[in-house]
């Protein structure tokens, strides 16, 4: 462990032995005139849980998510008022390592579960099996797969964070590219072969400007329904020299290959911008929360709107799979002095009522009863018209073992877009030498 990330431990250790937190004008959980019950979400009775309702702040912080400041005050502020007002939350900024080696560790912490080792590392974490049957939350009213992504964090099946809302990867389309071409648009059930031969169509250099076809993103989110680990616990080997990455790069490499594909100064990555603002992209696949709120921001400043989506395109033997489960999660920290009153900002965030808020305006809500979902984007004009049953007609896959380095091994998977589309060498010596290189970090880290 680099002094760095030990002196955050020591931190988190003096804080947790302290049982200090960030939350503030309050005496606890307990102290003070009580009321204000718990709550589960969707349709479950109240738990009649006596809990101070004296006046308490406290602090918020969102790691490696996207909450805009508009979806915060709907989704968080504008609930807890209507149920329970004497709460305020305080959204804290910054890196986390920074505020919690400050001595600022938040109450509450929005992440997902790509995200949660890195948190755990930190010990920052508290287990919430006691608070949801303490409070009554029904967990059987969730995306079932967000339970199971949750529980598949960690050894023994623990609960450490309760869903929030979902995300799931969609292919994006340009319809003035593919009418500029004269091309038909992409539609749901694709595979890989179906978007290379669109992309074929499509990618070109023609009146000055620079037209590419499909821009496949990050090669683990294409690997994704595979539920392929980065890391294999038992060897603490990397999973990157495997059968499943060559076919992902042998098809990979034949966008790459395509004439016109690598722009300008060896130009192989794309992404959001290229796709809504330079608007020479013709096709991207995307996590939804990556994309949403970018096209919504366009649509309103009647920049773009003359766009969809599909479904998450699929090597055969993946048909009508879509990626691994992957939830933006509330989690409570151990240090936090109002355990009660941060479930309850939970059970705000959980509520059958703020997850039609969510839905409404295009975040993928986490419940499973379908009036919320039916709701979804009814509150966006940017949604009206659109595919909108393509987010929700895959299941998402299982989610693959995680492991504590799984983000130290990630950046190579990653890093074999250059070596292949740019540096043109092989698929077969790229992931030989990808594999040797994340095992001897992995071997660094384990020394460490």
């Amino acid at each position: 462990m680099s002094g760095k990330w030990k002196g955050i431990g020591l931190a988190v250790i003096a804080l947790m032995l302290a049982l200090t937190g960030c939350g503030s004008n309050s005496s606890g959980d307990s102290a003070g005139g009580t009321g204000g019950a718990g709550q589960s979400g969707g349709n479950s009775q109240p738990a009649k849980v006596e809990v101070s309702t004296n006046p308490v702040t406290l602090t918020f912080f969102v790691s490696a998510v996207k909450l805009t400041d508009t979806e915060f005050q709907l989704f968080m502020v504008d609930q807890l008022q209507k149920k329970y007002p004497y709460i305020t939350l305080q959204k804290l900024d910054g890196k986390l390592e920074d505020l919690i080696a400050g001595g600022q560790t938040p109450d509450l912490i929005l992440t997902d579960n790509d995200w949660f080792q890195p948190i755990q590392k930190l010990g920052i974490p508290m287990e919430l099996t006691d608070l949801t049957k303490k409070f009554s939350l029904d967990l059987g009213q969730f995306v079932p797969e967000s339970i199971a992504a949750i529980r598949n964090m960690v050894d023994g099946g623990k609960l450490y964070s309760i869903p929030f809302s979902m995300n799931a990867g969609e292919m994006f389309y340009n319809k003035d590219i593919f009418d500029k071409f004269g091309v038909s648009y992409p539609k749901d059930n694709m595979t890989w072969d179906d978007v290379l031969a669109l992309s074929r169509k499509i990618t070109r250099e023609e009146d000055g400007n620079n037209y590419v076809g499909w821009d496949p993103g990050f090669p683990d989110a294409v690997e994704s329904p595979f539920v392929q680990p980065f890391v294999d616990s038992k060897t603490n080997k990397a999973v990157i020299d495997t059968p499943v990455y060559k076919k992902v790069f042998d098809m990979l490499k034949q966008q790459y290959d395509m004439p016109g594909f690598i722009g300008p100064k060896a130009k192989f990555a794309y992404g959001p911008d290229a796709f809504i603002k330079d608007q020479n992209l013709a096709m991207i696949t995307e996590w939804h929360i990556k994309m949403t709120g970018p096209l919504i921001d366009a649509y309103n400043d009647n920049t773009f709107k003359n766009w969809d989506m599909t479904t998450i395109p699929n090597f055969p033997e993946n048909a009508g799979k879509g990626r691994h489960a992957l939830t933006s999660m509330l989690l409570i920290s151990q240090t936090s002095k109002y355990k009660d009153q941060a479930m309850q900002v939970i059970l705000a965030a959980a509520s059958k009522e703020a997850q039609i808020v969510q839905s409404r305006n295009a975040r993928i809500p986490v419940l499973t009863d379908q009036e919320v979902i039916k709701q979804y984007g009814l509150d966006v004009p940017a949604m009206k018209g659109k595919n909108t049953d393509a987010i929700f007609k895959f299941k998402w896959s299982p989610t693959p073992k995680p492991n504590v380095n799984d983000k130290d091994v990630q950046p190579f998977i990653r890093g074999l877009r250059k070596t292949i589309a740019v540096d043109k060498v092989d698929v077969n010596t790229a992931l030989r030498q990808a594999q040797a290189d994340a095992d001897k970090k992995l071997a660094e880290l384990a020394a460490q």
